[in-house]
Protein backbone atom coordinates (compact mmCIF):
# COMPACT_ATOMS: atom_id res chain seq x y z
CA UNK A 1 0.00 0.00 0.00
CA UNK A 2 1.46 3.45 -1.51
CA UNK A 3 2.26 5.76 2.06
CA UNK A 4 1.07 9.01 -0.19
CA UNK A 5 -3.21 8.47 -1.26
CA UNK A 6 -4.07 10.45 -4.27
CA UNK A 7 -7.82 11.59 -3.68
CA UNK A 8 -10.21 13.16 -6.25
CA UNK A 9 -12.63 15.37 -4.76
CA UNK A 10 -15.79 15.87 -6.53
CA UNK A 11 -16.51 20.02 -7.09
CA UNK A 12 -20.49 20.07 -5.91
CA UNK A 13 -22.31 22.99 -6.87
CA UNK A 14 -23.99 24.62 -4.45
CA UNK A 15 -20.76 24.74 -1.94
CA UNK A 16 -18.04 24.83 -3.72
CA UNK A 17 -16.31 27.21 -1.15
CA UNK A 18 -16.26 24.90 1.59
CA UNK A 19 -14.94 22.14 -0.33
CA UNK A 20 -12.08 24.10 -1.98
CA UNK A 21 -11.25 25.24 1.70
CA UNK A 22 -10.73 21.46 3.27
CA UNK A 23 -8.88 20.54 -0.15
CA UNK A 24 -6.34 23.87 1.16
CA UNK A 25 -6.56 22.93 4.55
CA UNK A 26 -5.79 19.24 4.56
CA UNK A 27 -3.05 19.50 1.63
CA UNK A 28 -1.29 22.01 4.18
CA UNK A 29 -1.97 19.93 7.04
CA UNK A 30 -0.41 16.35 5.86
CA UNK A 31 1.88 14.93 2.86
CA UNK A 32 0.42 11.77 3.45
CA UNK A 33 -2.79 12.59 1.30
CA UNK A 34 -2.97 14.03 -1.61
CA UNK A 35 -6.50 15.84 -2.94
CA UNK A 36 -7.09 17.30 -6.09
CA UNK A 37 -10.39 19.05 -6.89
CA UNK A 38 -12.50 17.57 -10.12
CA UNK A 39 -14.32 19.63 -11.67
CA UNK A 40 -18.03 18.47 -12.37
CA UNK A 41 -18.67 22.05 -14.48
CA UNK A 42 -16.18 22.46 -17.22
CA UNK A 43 -17.75 25.49 -18.24
CA UNK A 44 -17.88 26.89 -15.09
CA UNK A 45 -14.52 25.89 -13.38
CA UNK A 46 -11.22 24.78 -15.14
CA UNK A 47 -10.35 21.22 -14.37
CA UNK A 48 -6.93 21.74 -12.90
CA UNK A 49 -8.69 24.62 -10.12
CA UNK A 50 -10.92 25.67 -8.66
CA UNK A 51 -11.86 29.07 -9.50
CA UNK A 52 -14.61 31.40 -8.61
CA UNK A 53 -17.35 31.64 -10.58
CA UNK A 54 -21.34 32.96 -9.31
CA UNK A 55 -22.65 29.96 -7.46
CA UNK A 56 -25.21 28.43 -9.14
CA UNK A 57 -27.31 26.81 -6.26
CA UNK A 58 -29.71 24.99 -8.05
CA UNK A 59 -28.10 23.80 -11.05
CA UNK A 60 -26.56 20.68 -10.91
CA UNK A 61 -24.38 18.45 -13.47
CA UNK A 62 -25.87 16.09 -15.85
CA UNK A 63 -26.26 12.60 -14.06
CA UNK A 64 -23.88 10.92 -16.96
CA UNK A 65 -20.99 13.54 -15.46
CA UNK A 66 -19.48 10.73 -13.70
CA UNK A 67 -19.68 8.09 -16.76
CA UNK A 68 -18.38 10.65 -18.77
CA UNK A 69 -15.14 11.37 -16.42
CA UNK A 70 -14.78 7.73 -15.83
CA UNK A 71 -11.34 7.79 -18.14
CA UNK A 72 -10.15 10.83 -16.27
CA UNK A 73 -11.04 9.99 -12.44
CA UNK A 74 -8.62 6.45 -12.91
CA UNK A 75 -5.88 8.70 -12.01
CA UNK A 76 -6.91 8.74 -8.51
CA UNK A 77 -6.64 5.69 -5.64
CA UNK A 78 -9.80 7.16 -4.31
CA UNK A 79 -12.83 9.55 -5.21
CA UNK A 80 -14.42 11.64 -2.80
CA UNK A 81 -17.82 12.67 -2.77
CA UNK A 82 -18.82 15.67 -0.54
CA UNK A 83 -22.57 15.33 0.49
CA UNK A 84 -24.82 18.34 1.85
CA UNK A 85 -28.61 18.85 2.41
CA UNK A 86 -28.91 21.00 -0.81
CA UNK A 87 -27.22 18.30 -2.89
CA UNK A 88 -28.45 15.12 -1.41
CA UNK A 89 -31.21 14.33 -3.73
CA UNK A 90 -29.17 14.83 -6.84
CA UNK A 91 -25.90 12.73 -5.36
CA UNK A 92 -29.25 9.64 -5.20
CA UNK A 93 -29.92 9.76 -8.37
CA UNK A 94 -26.15 10.46 -10.08
CA UNK A 95 -25.57 7.12 -8.01
CA UNK A 96 -28.73 5.56 -9.49
CA UNK A 97 -27.28 6.35 -12.61
CA UNK A 98 -23.68 5.67 -12.56
CA UNK A 99 -22.12 2.02 -12.96
CA UNK A 100 -19.44 2.96 -10.12
CA UNK A 101 -17.88 -0.32 -10.75
CA UNK A 102 -16.25 1.93 -13.78
CA UNK A 103 -14.52 3.90 -11.07
CA UNK A 104 -12.06 4.02 -8.12
CA UNK A 105 -13.67 3.45 -4.70
CA UNK A 106 -15.95 6.59 -3.95
CA UNK A 107 -16.46 7.95 -0.48
CA UNK A 108 -18.76 9.98 0.99
CA UNK A 109 -17.90 12.71 3.12
CA UNK A 110 -20.53 14.53 5.44
CA UNK A 111 -20.55 16.49 8.17
CA UNK A 112 -24.42 17.41 8.11
CA UNK A 113 -26.06 14.48 6.74
CA UNK A 114 -28.60 11.87 9.09
CA UNK A 115 -26.52 8.42 9.22
CA UNK A 116 -29.42 6.85 7.66
CA UNK A 117 -29.27 8.98 4.82
CA UNK A 118 -25.78 7.88 4.09
CA UNK A 119 -26.65 4.33 4.45
CA UNK A 120 -29.25 4.88 1.63
CA UNK A 121 -25.89 5.73 -0.44
CA UNK A 122 -23.76 3.27 0.51
CA UNK A 123 -27.28 1.09 -0.69
CA UNK A 124 -26.64 3.05 -4.00
CA UNK A 125 -23.24 1.74 -3.83
CA UNK A 126 -21.00 3.82 -2.36
CA UNK A 127 -18.02 2.29 -0.89
CA UNK A 128 -17.67 3.91 2.37
CA UNK A 129 -19.10 7.00 4.42
CA UNK A 130 -16.74 9.54 6.28
CA UNK A 131 -18.97 12.01 8.98
CA UNK A 132 -15.73 14.05 10.08
CA UNK A 133 -13.39 14.91 7.24
CA UNK A 134 -11.70 17.11 9.17
CA UNK A 135 -10.10 14.68 11.29
CA UNK A 136 -7.33 14.00 8.16
CA UNK A 137 -6.08 10.94 10.16
CA UNK A 138 -8.63 8.96 10.65
CA UNK A 139 -9.88 10.34 7.07
CA UNK A 140 -6.61 8.95 5.97
CA UNK A 141 -6.78 5.75 8.02
CA UNK A 142 -10.52 4.70 6.67
CA UNK A 143 -9.14 5.15 3.03
CA UNK A 144 -6.08 2.93 3.05
CA UNK A 145 -8.67 0.18 4.96
CA UNK A 146 -10.99 0.74 2.10
CA UNK A 147 -8.28 0.72 -0.38
CA UNK A 148 -7.28 -2.87 1.59
CA UNK A 149 -10.63 -3.93 1.19
CA UNK A 150 -10.68 -3.46 -2.80
CA UNK A 151 -7.41 -5.29 -3.07
CA UNK A 152 -8.86 -8.31 -1.10
CA UNK A 153 -11.83 -8.34 -3.57
CA UNK A 154 -9.77 -8.60 -6.98
CA UNK A 155 -10.12 -11.99 -8.42
CA UNK A 156 -7.27 -14.67 -9.72
CA UNK A 157 -7.65 -13.46 -13.23
CA UNK A 158 -8.07 -9.58 -12.57
CA UNK A 159 -11.36 -8.93 -12.38
CA UNK A 160 -12.80 -7.03 -10.02
CA UNK A 161 -16.38 -7.74 -8.13
CA UNK A 162 -18.77 -5.21 -6.63
CA UNK A 163 -17.92 -4.05 -3.39
CA UNK A 164 -21.49 -3.84 -1.96
CA UNK A 165 -23.56 -6.80 -4.66
CA UNK A 166 -25.31 -3.88 -6.49
CA UNK A 167 -27.46 -3.28 -3.62
CA UNK A 168 -29.54 -0.29 -5.35
CA UNK A 169 -31.62 -3.24 -6.65
CA UNK A 170 -31.82 -5.48 -3.44
CA UNK A 171 -32.57 -2.34 -0.72
CA UNK A 172 -36.84 -3.36 -0.79
CA UNK A 173 -35.43 -7.29 0.57
CA UNK A 174 -34.47 -6.56 3.75
CA UNK A 175 -34.06 -10.09 4.68
CA UNK A 176 -31.46 -10.79 3.03
CA UNK A 177 -27.83 -9.68 4.98
CA UNK A 178 -25.93 -6.58 4.82
CA UNK A 179 -22.04 -6.53 3.30
CA UNK A 180 -19.79 -5.20 6.55
CA UNK A 181 -19.22 -1.68 5.03
CA UNK A 182 -16.19 -2.56 6.86
CA UNK A 183 -13.57 -5.89 7.29
CA UNK A 184 -12.81 -6.05 10.70
CA UNK A 185 -9.23 -8.01 10.13
CA UNK A 186 -8.57 -5.01 7.86
CA UNK A 187 -9.37 -2.58 10.20
CA UNK A 188 -7.64 -4.56 13.14
CA UNK A 189 -4.28 -4.58 11.32
CA UNK A 190 -4.65 -0.79 10.33
CA UNK A 191 -5.35 0.05 14.05
CA UNK A 192 -2.12 -1.70 15.42
CA UNK A 193 -0.17 -0.26 12.62
CA UNK A 194 -1.21 3.35 13.64
CA UNK A 195 -0.13 2.55 16.97
CA UNK A 196 -3.45 2.75 18.50
CA UNK A 197 -3.35 1.20 22.47
CA UNK A 198 -5.51 -2.10 22.71
CA UNK A 199 -7.72 -0.07 24.64
CA UNK A 200 -8.30 2.56 22.12
CA UNK A 201 -8.74 0.39 18.99
CA UNK A 202 -11.27 -1.89 21.27
CA UNK A 203 -13.14 1.23 22.21
CA UNK A 204 -13.12 2.56 18.08
CA UNK A 205 -13.97 -0.90 16.46
CA UNK A 206 -16.75 -1.58 19.25
CA UNK A 207 -18.56 1.98 18.80
CA UNK A 208 -18.48 1.04 14.68
CA UNK A 209 -19.82 -2.31 14.98
CA UNK A 210 -22.58 -1.04 17.55
CA UNK A 211 -23.71 1.86 14.81
CA UNK A 212 -23.33 -0.44 11.80
CA UNK A 213 -25.38 -2.92 13.96
CA UNK A 214 -28.21 -0.95 15.33
CA UNK A 215 -28.80 1.31 12.34
CA UNK A 216 -29.35 -1.86 10.17
CA UNK A 217 -31.64 -3.42 12.87
CA UNK A 218 -33.87 -0.27 12.99
CA UNK A 219 -33.52 -0.15 8.94
CA UNK A 220 -34.66 -3.42 8.77
CA UNK A 221 -37.49 -3.18 11.34
CA UNK A 222 -39.18 0.29 9.79
CA UNK A 223 -37.88 2.28 13.00
CA UNK A 224 -39.57 0.04 15.25
CA UNK A 225 -37.81 -0.12 18.33
CA UNK A 226 -39.27 -2.74 20.05
CA UNK A 227 -39.44 -4.97 17.00
CA UNK A 228 -35.46 -4.26 16.34
CA UNK A 229 -34.32 -4.99 19.67
CA UNK A 230 -36.44 -8.21 19.94
CA UNK A 231 -34.55 -9.38 16.60
CA UNK A 232 -31.31 -8.14 18.40
CA UNK A 233 -31.98 -10.48 21.32
CA UNK A 234 -31.50 -7.22 23.48
CA UNK A 235 -33.64 -5.50 25.93
CA UNK A 236 -35.42 -2.95 24.39
CA UNK A 237 -34.43 -0.34 26.95
CA UNK A 238 -30.34 -1.88 26.36
CA UNK A 239 -31.37 -1.11 22.39
CA UNK A 240 -32.81 2.26 22.90
CA UNK A 241 -29.31 3.39 25.10
CA UNK A 242 -27.61 2.24 22.61
CA UNK A 243 -29.49 4.55 20.41
CA UNK A 244 -29.32 7.28 22.25
CA UNK A 245 -24.65 6.57 23.02
CA UNK A 246 -24.54 7.01 19.00
CA UNK A 247 -27.09 9.45 18.52
CA UNK A 248 -29.66 7.34 16.85
CA UNK A 249 -32.93 8.17 16.03
CA UNK A 250 -35.45 6.11 14.72
CA UNK A 251 -37.74 8.52 12.96
CA UNK A 252 -35.76 8.18 10.37
CA UNK A 253 -35.94 4.61 9.15
CA UNK A 254 -40.09 4.63 9.42
CA UNK A 255 -40.47 5.31 6.00
CA UNK A 256 -37.66 3.55 4.35
CA UNK A 257 -39.45 -0.06 4.09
Amino acid sequence: MRECLDCGVLVVPSFEERIKAFIDRTNVNTRKLNLYPVSLMEDCYPSDSLSSCPQRQDAYPDLSVLTNLSQRLQRFDVILLPVSQDSLVWTRMLLQQTPLSLLRPVIALTKEIHPVAMYDLVCLGVADCVFAPDNIEELRVRLLMRLRHEQEKQLPDGSRTPVLHDKAREVSRVSRSVTPVFEVDACCRELVSQAHSYKEAKSRLVAQFEKTYVTHALFRCGGNIAMAARVSSKHRRAFWALMQKHGIKAEQFKDML
